[in-house]
């Protein structure tokens, strides 16, 4: 395809590549009195409360009722609306400031051993997620997986499960999820992976709901070896004195000492808040009884949603926009009870409904969720002092199609004073980008994976996933260079694309990654996802990552 614009797009035999443009760092922007903080430096302090979690050993699980693909998919639709529902009420108003972009650079490099070279380790069809052979697949697929070597547990919606020993190449099935208790038994989706390569151990976890899905718990279960059988589950209420509370958009994250869990408290009729707790690693990973903390934010403005960071150390970051031109950073210290979170002004994003149409189908993949202020795909990253930010946007006088705005904050003397010092973009002249994913590697490296498709107006290829790296080699704030990872023909039919892809830390080669990924290819049923487990990195890193990708932890 010759290129359009002035944003180069070049096919390679790994997919597309191309280059985003980039505006230079933006000025402080202002903030309303009734904004929660009217000044960048107030910090505030939330405490939190002692929770503690016993688990149910593997020897007790008990089947799960089974549910059809069509009744999972009809709570989908019911979730799905009642999202839409509440995040319709929020204002997302925004001014928007005219701005000239910059010129596009790229950053790759030619030659395969190059260290700035982006390479493909692996990119490996999950043969099993779209054929209800391992649970219940849709087209909403939202693949989530972590590795240990070869060895790769693998979850999606609406709830199978996997496992492959040889990087990907071929999958089996891992045993059924169990029922839930009583007030939720039924495994229904939005699964989540991750690996803590410290103790050699994966989590993952499900949202379980009744049948009216009106109740719901989540379901963290511990599994020490990928190949074998879980371990134990825990099973984490997110409101134990109440009814008709479900803990909606589930996600998982891991700082030194603590299993972070998040989810958005919701009701039929109204947002109850975002809530975290946090649980002992080492007596999760021993399948003890295990203690923690838990807290629940609302928010003066309105609902907004929190997923824990990536690469935290001793200190987890979290974060949401607070309005058009302000970010709140949270930060909640592995030896501490209090959640602190700083207001940082930055430069105007719009946010509304974007128009995403594309693939042979050319509809529209965005929904008014993916690019509103409630933050369903933000997300967080923690690495060499930073903390970064990314969160999708709608289009606007400056970009002609919806794209991703970041911001990156440098940790100061104190976990809690953040400056911004670049305030990266990620956009197209003639597609779409959004739903980013962010992960950390050993070096403090991220690295990207994002939706990149359709466009405003109609007529923009197919959306699929598409990866890269922000590193010393594409350092932002602009000119990264993105490469598809799954091939895709059409656009989803019901308006959304999946937003669980899962960028981690590759083990135990920490200076790559693994991401998950899809596209839909040659059709719009349950058999056309083409879900994707990928291994990538710079070239400098891949002698450490061919050496040990094989290798799996000693018993």
């Amino acid at each position: 395809m010759p290129p359009r614009g002035r944003v180069n797009l070049r096919c390679l035999a790994i997919g597309l590549v191309a280059s985003a443009a980039f505006i230079p760092f933006g000025a402080s922007g202002s903030v309303s009195a009734d904004d929660v903080a009217p000044s960048r430096s107030r910090v505030l302090s939330q405490s939190t409360q002692p929770v503690s979690v016993n688990p149910v050993q593997a020897k007790d699980f008990r089947p799960a009722v089974k549910m059809s693909a069509a009744e999972a998919e009809a709570i989908r639709e019911r979730l799905h609306a009642n999202r839409e529902k509440l995040a319709a009420s929020v204002p997302q108003k925004n001014i928007e400031a005219p701005r000239t972009p910059a010129a596009a650079a790229s950053h790759v490099r030619k030659g395969t051993r190059a260290p700035g070279t982006l390479v493909i380790g692996r990119n490996n069809k999950n043969t099993v997620a779209n054929t209800n052979t391992c649970g219940t697949g849709s087209t909403l697929a939202e693949p989530a997986a972590a590795n240990e070597g070869p060895h790769v547990f693998a979850s999606g919606n609406l709830s199978h499960q996997e496992f492959s020993t040889n990087g990907g190449a071929t999958w089996n099935c891992a045993s059924a999820f169990p029922a839930g208790p009583a007030e939720a038994p039924i495994p229904w989706g939005d699964t989540d992976v991750v690996y803590d390569h410290s103790r050699s151990v994966t989590f993952h976890s499900v949202m379980y709901l009744n049948s009216s899905a009106t109740n719901g718990v989540v379901r963290v279960f511990v599994r020490r070896s990928i190949p074998a059988a879980d371990n134990c589950s825990y099973t984490l209420d997110f409101d134990p004195s109440a009814t008709n509370v479900i803990p909606d958009y589930p996600h998982l994250g891991l700082s030194n000492d603590f299993l972070y869990v998040s989810a958005n408290r919701v009701s039929p009729t109204a947002w109850l808040g975002a809530s975290l707790r946090r649980l002992n690693l080492d007596q999760m990973a021993s399948c003890v009884g295990a203690s923690g903390s838990s807290v629940n934010f609302t928010n003066a403005g309105g609902q907004r949603v929190l997923v824990p960071g990536h690469g935290a150390r001793d200190v987890m970051y979290f974060s949401w926009v607070n309005t058009p031109t302000q970010w709140r950073v949270f930060s909640w210290a592995d030896n501490s009870a209090s959640v602190l979170s700083t207001f940082v002004n930055v430069a105007s994003m719009t946010f509304g409904d974007a128009d995403c149409r594309g693939g042979a189908n050319n509809t529209d993949w965005s929904s008014p969720l993916a690019t509103g202020i409630v933050g369903f795909n933000v997300r967080t990253s923690i690495g060499n002092d930073h903390v970064n930010v990314w969160v999708p946007t709608a289009n606007d006088a400056s970009h002609p199609h919806a794209y991703v705005r970041g911001a990156r904050f440098r940790v100061g003397s104190s976990q809690s004073a953040l400056s911004l010092v670049q305030q990266p973009e990620i956009w197209f002249t003639d597609q779409c980008a959004g739903t980013s994913t962010t992960g950390v590697n050993d070096r403090g490296d991220e690295g990207l994976a994002i939706a990149l498709g359709g466009r405003k107006g109609g007529g923009g290829p197919a959306v699929a996933t598409a990866i890269t790296m922000k590193d010393q080699f594409s350092p932002g704030p602009g000119g990264f260079s993105f490469t598809t990872v799954a091939a895709a023909t059409h656009n989803p039919t019901n308006n959304r694309f999946g937003d669980y892809f899962t960028v981690r830390r590759q083990a135990p080669c920490g200076e790559f990654f693994t991401t998950t990924g899809y596209g839909l290819l040659n059709g719009t049923a349950v058999a056309n996802v083409n879900s994707r487990y990928v291994e990538f990195g710079r070239g400098r890193d891949e002698p450490c990552y061919l050496a040990w990708r094989n290798s799996v932890p000693a018993a």
